[in-house]
């Protein structure tokens, strides 16, 4: 309760998806949740293979929609979920002059 005072209640959640199936991933993302996302080439330094990062933030409703998808389409992928305290852009807050 206190966070939200002394931060503000605007908190969002980002995923990063680590996958094989970025194209997959990134497709069902934005036609099951409306999200885009934005894709990071990256490499695995233990398996040494390539791999892409994807990066979505979602509204704190629309997080367990985004982990059952992700694990839907790829049961391999790597995921984390953070706390956002902003977001600004579209379907988000509007930059403010």
């Amino acid at each position: 309760m206190l966070n939200a005072i002394v931060d503000g209640s605007d908190r969002q959640k980002e995923g990063l998806i680590i996958t094989s199936k970025p194209e997959e991933m990134a497709r069902a993302i934005l036609e099951n949740l409306q999200r885009g996302c934005t894709g990071i080439e990256g490499r695995g330094m233990y398996t040494n293979e390539e791999k892409t990062l994807l990066l979505v933030v979602v509204r704190r409703h629309e997080i367990s929609a985004l982990k059952k998808l992700a694990h839907q389409v790829d049961p391999g992928c790597f995921m984390l979920v953070s706390e956002v305290s902003e977001v600004f852009g579209v379907h988000f807050k509007q930059y403010s002059k």
